[in-house]
């Protein structure tokens, strides 16, 4: 008798137009995020193109939001993954742009990666990293005392559980990290994590031996919110 009146209520007519409003719903939802899905998708291709940031308020959100998808749509238009981690590392410095320009330099680190230094290095890991002699053998004695002398505290580290050790350390506001494309990725996610601010520069080598950067692009990102630009020497 019970099942038989459940039935006979879903065979009222009411019920039908419950399914029609329900289904329309869901077929407007599901056009509205592939418009949303082909826009962000463009917005990624154009930025990867053209080398310019279209509507990073935008691109972020919605790349946490549909990953997956964007990805795949991406790759449609022949862009890789390692162009994607590209714009994201971009959308994140430029998020976190003002953020950082507003710590004072005292309360910023930067953390470089050891396989910049030659493999003539003669300097030693220490508990803070590799102690730099400035023998001369790579740039990374000319970038310590340059960004040193602005006020940063500098450490040229092997690995991320340096990075862990030390912010424990010193508890610095914002930090810098320079590193090949995936070390940086993980470094802004740690970033997010633990609620940092921070700047993420990408090695134009990579290979664990002889790595190289753009120091410019390394003082560029270090000068945000001085009074004076970082510059090496001469």
């Amino acid at each position: 008798m019970s099942v038989t009146l459940s039935l006979s209520i879903f065979n009222n007519p009411y019920w039908d137009s419950v399914a029609l409003m329900l289904g329309d719903l869901a077929l407007l939802v599901f056009f509205v995020w592939l418009i949303f899905l082909m826009i962000t998708v463009g917005l990624f291709v154009l930025s990867v193109r053209k080398k310019h940031l279209y509507c990073p308020w935008l691109l972020r959100p919605a790349y946490l939001l549909l990953k997956g998808a964007v990805r795949t749509g991406c790759r449609m238009f022949g862009i890789d993954d390692s162009e994607i981690i590209t714009v994201m590392i971009r959308l994140e410095n430029d998020v976190n742009r003002n953020a950082f320009a507003a710590v004072p330099v005292e309360e910023r680190v930067i953390f470089l990666p050891h396989c910049l230094r030659s493999a003539k290095c003669p300097a030693h890991l220490t508990p803070l990293g590799i102690k730099c002699l400035d023998c001369g053998k790579c740039g990374l004695g000319m970038a310590t005392n340059a960004l040193s002398d602005a006020g940063y505290k500098v450490f040229i580290i092997p690995g991320s559980t340096y990075i862990k050790r030390l912010l424990k350390r010193f508890h610095p506001r914002a930090m810098i990290g320079v590193g090949c494309l995936m070390e940086i990725k993980q470094f802004q996610e740690l970033a997010r994590k633990i609620d940092m601010t921070a700047m993420g520069v990408v090695m134009t080598s990579d290979g664990c031996v002889e790595t190289t950067v753009e120091w410019e692009d390394v003082f560029d990102v270090a000068s945000i919110g001085l009074e004076k630009r970082i510059k090496g020497e001469e």
